[in-house]
């Protein structure tokens, strides 16, 4: 544990209001002066923060213990309120103990206490939000330009805190939040399982596929736009894959680190000493 005693972080649930108080206020100031999202999109947000604070103040919330805090995240999926255990404060250089800001802080244990979700629209809903047709919507999808959008049963929602997508096709990184989720698909000549995989346009309809840091095809290839879809369509549809566009905040507003060892798991169910495995 660090030396240095952190005094923004906060430990109860009038601090954890007063920290999403201060975000919203900033939600309105960047909407209102330097605007980098919709009005639809900002709107959305600042109604999200407002319910979870009603939602947090009905709540029992207890006093974080020693070395504890809490810390609040939003996606375009949910919003979720975290107990963190403090593993170490790490100053930056020339630094000193009063400036909280220039902290990193590593944590090794998290648990979630509250798990608000983000409302969503249909492809119908959506497209009257943004003054669109639902086939534009649609194609957006289909094409992987509305990267939030997710399936519930056949059906796609788009989170209301979404942007419509802009012109052209930016890079974007997605990631598994599980052990890895495998790829089967006749664009690769086999399965792969991956951990993230990024997708990064080279040229006009050619694009570089990159999953864990390893080309996908050997050798190294350039894919299509129709092989592109393809494969992004795959991510968009898996529910344990999210992608770089989706994050939208963290309060407060510190560098987090995670300290909390990765599990992975190997060939079948292990059994307690003494079980004798034949039995089942």
């Amino acid at each position: 544990m660090s030396e240095y005693k952190w005094n923004y972080l906060p430990t109860s649930k009038k601090e954890v209001i007063s920290v999403l108080d201060e975000a919203s206020k900033d939600v309105v100031n960047e909407m209102r002066n330097n605007p980098n999202h919709t009005l639809q999109y900002y709107n959305a947000l600042s109604s999200l923060l407002d319910k979870v604070i009603m939602e947090i103040a009905s709540r029992k919330i207890f006093n974080a213990p020693d070395d504890w805090y809490y810390s609040f995240e939003v996606s375009n999926r949910n919003a979720r309120l975290y107990l963190k255990h403090i593993h170490a404060l790490i100053p930056a250089e020339n630094t000193n103990a009063a400036d909280n800001e220039k902290y990193t802080v590593e944590f090794d244990e998290c648990f979630s206490i509250i798990n608000y979700p983000v409302e969503s629209f249909s492809v119908e809903e959506y497209a009257k939000v943004t003054k669109n047709e639902p086939v534009t919507v649609r194609q957006w999808i289909r094409r992987g330009k509305l990267r939030n959008a997710f399936r519930v049963g056949g059906e796609w929602r788009i989170p209301a805190i979404s942007d419509s997508p802009a012109r052209g096709y930016s890079p974007v990184t997605y990631y598994v939040n599980c052990e890895h989720v495998p790829l089967r698909l006749n664009t690769l000549s086999s399965g792969i399982g991956i951990h993230n995989l990024t997708i990064t346009p080279q040229g006009t309809g050619m694009f570089n596929i990159i999953a864990d840091g390893r080309c996908l095809a050997i050798p190294p290839r350039l894919f299509t736009e129709q092989e592109r879809i393809e494969i992004e369509q795959a991510l968009l549809s898996n529910p344990n894959i999210s992608n770089s566009d989706s994050p939208v905040g963290v309060w407060p507003n510190v560098t987090e680190v995670s300290r909390i060892p990765v599990v992975t798991r190997t060939g079948g169910m292990r059994l307690p000493e003494g079980w004798n495995k034949n039995l089942f």
